[in-house]
């Protein structure tokens, strides 16, 4: 049964994929010894991060009645 996903499953998968990103970048990050790396870490780390928990966190407020 292939069902449509429905806007909040949507939004929870994009925000998921945003954590896993952010995951991703810092731990390349951290294996990289240069002092750019602090700012990948940071900046689009920390970024990718904080858009995915307001993402899910958005997705979670608004949801409408299901």
């Amino acid at each position: 049964m292939n069902t449509p996903m429905t806007k909040l499953e949507k939004r929870i998968r994009l925000s998921g994929l945003l954590l896993i990103l952010g995951l991703l970048v810092e731990l390349g990050s951290l294996h990289w010894s240069h002092p750019t790396a602090f700012l990948f870490f940071l900046l689009l780390g920390g970024l990718l991060m904080a858009a995915g928990i307001v993402i899910y966190l958005l997705s979670l407020v608004s949801a409408e009645g299901q």
